[in-house]
């Protein structure tokens, strides 16, 4: 009987591990930026926003500088609906998306309840699927002209981390609910920036906060007690 307890407690804690191992996985990482006044900036070490004095677009790729390589690559990863895009930054950042010549601005808010603190940096997680239903122009065709793919920002703004990751909970495309009851405006907390030349300033309305990202740590929790009974039941045999 110890034999076999022995060994149904060696397997538990074997698979207590393998379960507590799964998390995220991050499909894309953008390693230096390649866009209209940043280009080729060391992301991880601090890039700080510019653009140019326009209004607060810090445009991270476009399709004409380094051959549009890290606009191509951001596409790429954003074939991935069922993963999320997150920013690690210090400073303010409402709106992600893109700019197109031909189709205009297409953007999604990012609400204050999607970005969190962590080690003196804000982190915001935002579901690809609803950037890419907030883009379908610049999305779906080829014929866009010039071609941006920025951040909103105001004040002094730096981004340290810019990825597409699966296996977060906010991945998931929120659901339709239906409409709340109205409530008072919020006040202003920004001040209103102008839209890039030739492109509309009106920008898709804020979409739900996804929920926390979950990690595979809780679920390890139940393994690691299993065996803990059954070293006692042993020593009771």
């Amino acid at each position: 009987m110890k034999k076999i307890l022995a060994i149904a407690m060696a397997l538990v804690m074997a698979l207590s591990l393998t379960v507590a191992v799964f998390a995220e996985d991050v499909i894309y990482n953008m390693v230096t930026t390649g866009g209209q006044y940043m280009d080729g900036i060391d992301v991880a070490s601090g890039a700080k926003l510019d653009d140019g004095g326009e209004g607060g677009w810090g445009r991270l790729a476009t399709n004409w500088v380094q051959g549009g390589t890290v606009l191509n690559d951001v596409l790429e990863a954003f074939k991935n609906t069922d993963a999320s895009v997150r920013i690690t930054f210090t400073g303010d950042i409402t709106q992600i998306g893109f700019q197109t010549e031909n189709g205009g601005l297409e953007m999604t808010d990012i609400p204050a309840e999607n970005i969190t603190e962590a080690d003196g940096k804000k982190v915001a997680i935002v579901p690809v699927a609803t950037i890419v239903a907030n883009a379908p122009f610049a999305i779906a065709n080829d014929n866009t002209g010039f071609f941006n793919f920025m951040l909103t920002y105001s004040g002094d703004t730096v981004l340290y981390g810019f990825e597409v990751v699966s296996g977060l909970e906010a991945a998931a495309a929120p659901a339709e609910t239906e409409e709340p009851a109205e409530t008072e405006a919020p006040a202003e907390t920004t001040a209103e920036t102008e839209a890039p030349a030739d492109a509309p300033a009106e920008t898709p309305a804020e979409t739900p906060a996804p929920e926390a990202p979950k990690t595979g740590l809780a679920l390890a929790v139940v393994p690691a007690v299993m065996a803990l009974a059954a070293v006692a039941v042993s020593k009771k045999h």
